[in-house]
């Protein structure tokens, strides 16, 4: 009679399973994807529903406390705070995720193309990044935003531009990292190119690093955000911001700090989220990391 053989997971999901159970007693990991989800959440949601229209003033619910009908109360407009903090959460999501994006798909190449051909190319792609790098990313978007004028897609282009010279050193360093290594001259030898070569061994093997990147990328585009709308260069009426809400509020602070105090703390939560998981995120993706863990 033949015993089928116990079958045993591979390496692979060995790894996968200590990398789960590292998560699980992970801190960072576990608070920053905790907030982070909320905030999901309440920006995704916003875009079905949310408990009161926020483009309708009635005055005659202004500066309305906590209560069953409005949850975190009502500003100096009658406009129900929670769902302004809900469709902020969406601007604050939209424009990160874009701005982000932008960064990674022009940096990413840019990056991996200084790395693989090195002399004038290199030379131009770093100091082209150092340039933009020498001015201060938040004063610089006011900048273009002055320029070509306030709104949520010229404050999008203005922070993704900024994200370009992040994403490509990142990119360039994992990639002159693996120089050398074993698995590479390999691929030469076989006969590939370098473009092959990037596709299917340099992007798997620095994944991880674009994608901590990426996280911490997000909280500062998000603080970007909220700094451009509160000078009134962002996203405009009637559609809600984070930074906005700031702004119209400091004018009540004496009379109604709450209306200061939920947008603040919308921010914070939300940035400091975001960089927990990118911090989690390192500590469990990177192989140096996890070994010292272990």
């Amino acid at each position: 009679m033949n015993q089928e053989l116990p079958s045993y997971p591979s390496l692979a999901t060995y790894d996968e399973i200590s990398i789960w159970r590292k998560a699980l007693h992970s801190r960072s990991f576990l608070i920053g994807a905790f907030l982070a989800i909320v905030i999901l959440i309440a920006g995704v949601l916003s875009i079905f529903w949310t408990p009161y229209a926020i483009d309708v003033l009635n005055v005659a619910n202004r500066l309305k406390p906590m209560s069953s009908e409005f949850w975190f109360g009502t500003d100096q407009y009658g406009r129900d705070i929670f769902s302004m903090l809900m469709v902020g959460a969406r601007t604050s999501i939209i424009v990160a995720l874009i701005a982000v994006g932008i960064g990674m798909l022009i940096g990413v190449p840019l990056g991996l193309l200084a790395a693989a051909r090195k002399g004038l190319l290199e030379e131009l792609v770093m100091r082209t990044n150092d340039l933009i790098f020498a001015f201060p990313s938040l004063l610089s978007a006011v900048l273009i935003t002055s320029i070509f004028g306030p709104g949520t897609i010229n404050a999008v282009i203005a922070i993704g531009i900024f994200n370009i010279p992040v994403f490509a050193r990142v990119a360039r360093g994992g990639a002159l990292s693996l120089s050398g290594r074993e698995f590479l001259l390999a691929a030469r030898l076989s006969g590939k190119n370098s473009f092959l070569i990037t596709l299917e061994h340099v992007i798997p093997n620095i994944a991880n690093l674009l994608i901590v990147q990426a996280t911490i990328q997000l909280s500062l585009a998000i603080l970007s955000e909220a700094g451009l709308s509160y000078l009134g260069l962002g996203t405009q009426p009637p559609m809600a911001s984070w930074g906005r809400m700031l702004y119209e509020a400091q004018t009540m602070v004496a009379f109604a700090p709450q209306l200061a105090l939920y947008p603040g703390f919308a921010i914070i939560f939300s940035v400091l989220g975001f960089n927990l998981l990118g911090d989690g995120l390192r500590d469990l993706l990177d192989p140096k990391m996890r070994r010292r863990v272990a």
